[in-house]
């Protein structure tokens, strides 16, 4: 049997920002999470997650193979901070009932959401107060956005610009690359912004791992629009070299 924690503090603000940004982005790390707090203290931040995996707000991934390989830890949203988070008004069912399924996510999707996490916070460090970001599970209900959802959606508070974004990784094989790509030009070849919005089509802003696979996007993204008629942008971009000025 489970022991039960010896103590049921109610939330604090600290702990609260922490099932939020979870809710958001669904896994992070305790480094993550100190950039995103921008928090030079790993040491509280990890108290603040254990406190929550004990009290049973949080799931951890974490075992004698993350020791060897030098794999950090990661957290996730349990079911009772699912409960907690169906009692506020800024979430959406649809999104809490995906996150049930993250207990048993693989290593590679968590990966993937870890990266997204952390393209919010280059954006977040570099231009501070200027980007909007909504994630995929603020998306959910949006019926502007493709079916399958981006990873993120930005609004840049500065121009109006928005733009769909999506983090690519070098294990994606050429046919997920490929039917990436052709899924936003499908997307825009039937208007389907132009139906919901009057402003701009957002722009397209692949997000890439390494420098070989941006090459290698940029030229499956060339080959495709040639064959379309679809008025798109789309950016590529190298995960260490992210800017958008």
């Amino acid at each position: 049997m489970k022991n039960e924690p010896k103590y049921r503090r109610p939330l604090n603000t600290y702990q609260i920002a922490i099932l939020n940004t979870l809710y958001k982005f669904r896994f992070t790390t305790s480094a993550l999470l100190a950039d995103n707090q921008q928090t030079k203290s790993l040491r509280v931040i990890s108290s603040r997650l254990k406190i929550l995996v004990d009290q049973e707000y949080l799931g951890m991934n974490y075992d004698s193979s993350y020791r060897i390989k030098g794999k950090a830890a990661t957290y996730y949203l349990d079911t009772k901070a699912v409960r907690y988070l169906r009692e506020q008004p800024y979430t959406n069912e649809a999104a809490l009932r995906s996150i049930y399924h993250d207990k048993r996510t693989t290593d590679t999707r968590i990966q993937h959401r870890l990266n997204v996490f952390k393209t919010y916070i280059r954006f977040k460090t570099t231009y501070p107060g200027r980007y909007k970001f909504y994630s995929k599970s603020e998306l959910i209900t949006k019926p502007f956005v493709p079916k399958q959802r981006p990873d993120a959606y930005l609004i840049d508070s500065k121009t109006d610009q928005s733009y769909f974004l999506d983090y690519l990784e070098d294990s994606m094989s050429f046919w997920t690359l490929r039917k990436t790509i052709r899924r936003y030009i499908n997307y825009a070849e039937l208007e389907i912004w132009q139906k919901y919005q009057s402003n701009p089509h957002p722009v397209v802003l692949f997000v890439c791992e390494t420098e070989q696979l941006a090459r290698k996007v940029k030229s499956m993204v060339s080959k495709e629009l040639d064959k379309s008629y679809a008025d798109i942008q789309v950016v590529v971009k190298l995960d260490e070299e992210l800017t958008l000025d």
